[in-house]
């Protein structure tokens, strides 16, 4: 389970938060210029374009929540990457800003479904950002027209980033 979902997710949120950076080039040159900032962009950016969008539940027990009824055995879905972008939780949330306090996103999920994997992709990604800020301070997109993502719901990933240095 580590192996692969772990591997899945990381490489969507390098993938996704290299985009959301250069697409963001104050956020990018902020980071080139301090790379120790690297550990609380991974929260931002998982924020911004969490790599798993979607996860569902089932239903334990029937209970009604703001008029809506849900009945035991129902099968429901979160959408988490709206949920990260919830006015009432995050401040301007279609902004990326990678100093601000991210931690309370929802893309890891949470209670006894949090994900197992948390820490290590928090740290594979720290440790990429915070490399490439320090070797790579000049990177920028190649292709600046639509990027081309994978074929999924529940996950979000580009299938190609083109980059220039």
């Amino acid at each position: 389970l580590l192996l692969i979902a772990g591997h899945e997710t990381t490489i969507n949120l390098i993938g996704n938060g290299s985009l959301a950076l250069l697409k963001n080039r104050q956020q990018w040159d902020l980071l080139a210029a301090n790379p120790t900032l690297a550990e609380g962009a991974v929260e931002e950016l998982l924020r911004y374009d969490s790599p798993v969008q979607l996860t569902g539940r089932v239903v334990k027990e029937s209970f009604s929540y703001q008029g809506h009824s849900f009945q035991a055995g129902q099968q429901v879905s979160f959408l988490l990457g709206s949920g990260n972008r919830d006015a009432a939780q995050f401040e301007d949330p279609d902004r990326l800003d990678i100093t601000r306090n991210s931690k309370s996103h929802l893309s890891f999920g949470g209670g006894i479904h949090f994900c197992l994997g948390a820490q290590l992709a928090r740290i594979e990604a720290a440790v990429v950002f915070e490399t490439v800020a320090r070797r790579l301070p000049t990177l920028r997109l190649v292709k600046l027209d639509q990027p081309k993502w994978r074929s999924s719901f529940t996950l979000r990933g580009l299938t190609e980033l083109s980059v220039a240095w």
